[in-house]
C-alpha cells in the first residue's frame, strides 16, 4: 500500500486514488456491519418518519424529518445527523408522495410558511420570504455544535433551491382540486407573530425569486453564502468540492454559482405560479408577466448551461472569474438529468429534440450508469470518487427524480430500468440509503468506512468517505413512490 504526506504510518486504501496535494489526515475509521434480518418495509419508515402510527395520519404531525437510524437507542452519531426538518428535503418528499399522501404535502407546505424568512439577519442568511434550509431548536446538540463551530443562527437559511421547491410543492397540492384552492386561505402565524395566510406566503416566496433574478446580470438563480463559514455550496449537493472544473479546480465561491437544476426548477416554479394566478386569483396580466420571466429563464439554460463537447450536454453550473465573467462548470453530473423532469425539454422543435435525446444517451452512458442508478458525478472526471458523498456516489432520490422525467418525456423503458436499479440498491443493502456507492461492480455496497484527507491544494479537510443515513426520507419516498405506482398497474 502507498504511504503518504508526514504521517508514513497512516496507509491509503487499496485501490484508493489520491489527487496531487491530498494525504489521510487520520487513520481509516471502520464501522461494524449493521445487518437487518429482513427486507426494510417503505410504507413502515414512512410512518417512523412522519411520527405517524397509520397510512391515514401520514401529513397530521408535520412534514417528514429527513433522516432516521434503524434503530432507536444506541445509535451512532455518524448514522444520528438529520432527525430535524430540512425545507428542501421535505418537500421534495412531499411532491414524490403527494398522489398517494396530499395531506403530507399540506402540512410540509404550511411548515415552510411558519418558518418563512420575515427578516434580513446575517446569522441566519434569513432574508424575507426565503424557505428556511434546516430547522433545529438551538438548544438541540448539533445546533449548538454547529453554531459554535460555524457561526449559524436557527433556522438556518442556507438554501437557494428549497423557495422554488416550495412554490412548485404549493402549487401542485392547490391546483390538485378546486376544493384544494381553498388552502391560499388557511391561516398561520409567521416567525414575527403576524397572522398570515398561505396566499401571502406563496406571494412572498415568489418575491424573493423574483428579486433574485432582478438583481442577476443574467437573470439567473445563484448562490452565495454571505456567512464566512456558511454553506458553500447551497443546493442539494452542498459537499464543499461537489462544484469544480474540470481540472479539479474549485469553482469560485467568492462570486455568484448558478447550478443546473436550480434554474430548471425555478424555470418551472414561475409557470406553475402563472397558473395559479390565471386559473385561480383571475390575473392573466400578472400570469403574463411570470411567463414572459420563465421564458426569458428558458432561453439562458438553453444558451447558458448547454455545452457542444463531447457531443453535447447540460453542463453542471456556472461560476465568475474575477472580472464577473460567467464560466461552464463543464462537468457531467446527474444534474442534467433534472432537466429531463421539466417543461424545459417539451415540444417537437429539433433542437430541442437533439438535445432531449442528447441528455438520455449521456445519462445511459458507463461513465454515468451504475448498478444502483446514475452517479452523481461522471466516472472520467478529474474529481469521481465511487464513495464520495456528492462526487461520484449515487443518489436513489436523484435516480429516481430522473427517471420521472424520462417517464413524462415517453421514455418509458428507460425509466423502468431506474426505477428497477433504485428497488434493487434497497434490497441488496436492506436499508434506505442516503446513497450508495457507484463502483463498476455489479453488486451495489454503501461506504463501510470514513476516510478523512488533507486537501493542501485548497487547505483544508475533506471527508470522502463516510457511511450513509441508514433510513433516508427521500430514498424511503422514492421506493415507496415507485411501489406504489407498480402497485396501480397491477405489477406488484
Amino acid at each position: 500500500m502507498e504511504t503518504v504526506g508526514p504521517h508514513p504510518e497512516i496507509q491509503t486504501p487499496s485501490g484508493f486514488r489520491l489527487l496531487p496535494g491530498e494525504r489521510i489526515l487520520y487513520p481509516v475509521v471502520e464501522h461494524p456491519a449493521r445487518k437487518r434480518d429482513r427486507q426494510p418495509s417503505s410504507l413502515e419508515q414512512m410512518l417512523r418518519l412522519t411520527q405517524s402510527t397509520k397510512p391515514e395520519e401520514i401529513g397530521a404531525y408535520g412534514p417528514s424529518w429527513a433522516a432516521l437510524s434503524f434503530d432507536t437507542d444506541n445509535v451512532p452519531a455518524h448514522l444520528d445527523l438529520y432527525k430535524a426538518n430540512f425545507g428542501r428535503d421535505g418537500l421534495r418528499v412531499a411532491i414524490d408522495l403527494i398522489t398517494s399522501y396530499p395531506e403530507l404535502a399540506r402540512a410540509t407546505i404550511l411548515s415552510a410558511a411558519q418558518f418563512q424568512g420575515v427578516a434580513f439577519n446575517t446569522e441566519r442568511e434569513e432574508e424575507p420570504g426565503r424557505i428556511a434550509h434546516e430547522i433545529r431548536n438551538p438548544d438541540d446538540p448539533i445546533a449548538v455544535e454547529l453554531t459554535k463551530r460555524l457561526g449559524w443562527g436557527w433556522p438556518y437559511y442556507g438554501s437557494v433551491d428549497a423557495t422554488p421547491e416550495f412554490i412548485r410543492t404549493l402549487t401542485a397540492y392547490t391546483q390538485r382540486s378546486e376544493e384544494n384552492h381553498g388552502f391560499l386561505s388557511q391561516p398561520y402565524t409567521d416567525r414575527s407573530g403576524e397572522q398570515r395566510t398561505i396566499s401571502y406566503a406563496f406571494e412572498a416566496a415568489l418575491a424573493w425569486i423574483e428579486a433574485r433574478l432582478k438583481k442577476n446580470p443574467e437573470g439567473l438563480l445563484e448562490y452565495q453564502s454571505i456567512l464566512p463559514r456558511g454553506i458553500e455550496n447551497q443546493v442539494w449537493k452542498d459537499s464543499w468540492d461537489a462544484y469544480h472544473h474540470k481540472d479539479g479546480t474549485l469553482a469560485n465561491h467568492s462570486k455568484g454559482i448558478a447550478s443546473i437544476e436550480v434554474q430548471v426548477t425555478t424555470f418551472d416554479a414561475l409557470i406553475d405560479a402563472a397558473e395559479l394566478f390565471e386559473d385561480v386569483y383571475d390575473q392573466p396580466d400578472r400570469a403574463a408577466v411570470l411567463r414572459e420571466k420563465a421564458a426569458e429563464l428558458r432561453r439562458t439554460i438553453l444558451e447558458v448551461f448547454w455545452t457542444n463537447d463531447e457531443d453535447g450536454y447540460f453542463v453542471l453550473g456556472t461560476d465568475r472569474d474575477e472580472n464577473n465573467n460567467l464560466r461552464q462548470l463543464k462537468l457531467k453530473t446527474s444534474n442534467m438529468g433534472h432537466v429531463l423532469n421539466s417543461r424545459l425539454l417539451k415540444g417537437d422543435d429539433p433542437d430541442i429534440v437533439g438535445r432531449r435525446e442528447a441528455t438520455v444517451s449521456r445519462l445511459f452512458s458507463p461513465e454515468l450508469l451504475a448498478s444502483a442508478g446514475i452517479r452523481t458525478l461522471a466516472s472520467d472526471e478529474v474529481r469521481f470518487r465511487p464513495g464520495a458523498y456528492h462526487c461520484g456516489s449515487v443518489w436513489l432520490w436523484d435516480t429516481h427524480h430522473i427517471a420521472k422525467g424520462l417517464r413524462r418525456l415517453d421514455y418509458g423503458d428507460e425509466a423502468d430500468e431506474l426505477d428497477r436499479r433504485v428497488l434493487a440498491a434497497v434490497e441488496q443493502t436492506r436499508i434506505f440509503p442516503e446513497y450508495v456507492r457507484g463502483d463498476e461492480e455489479p453488486t451495489i455496497s454503501i461506504n463501510t468506512q470514513t476516510i478523512v484527507l488533507w486537501d493542501e491544494v485548497n487547505g483544508r479537510e475533506n471527508k470522502v468517505e463516510q457511511p450513509p443515513q441508514e433510513v433516508q426520507a427521500w430514498s424511503v419516498a422514492a421506493t415507496l413512490a415507485i411501489k406504489k405506482r407498480l402497485a396501480r398497474r397491477g405489477l406488484i
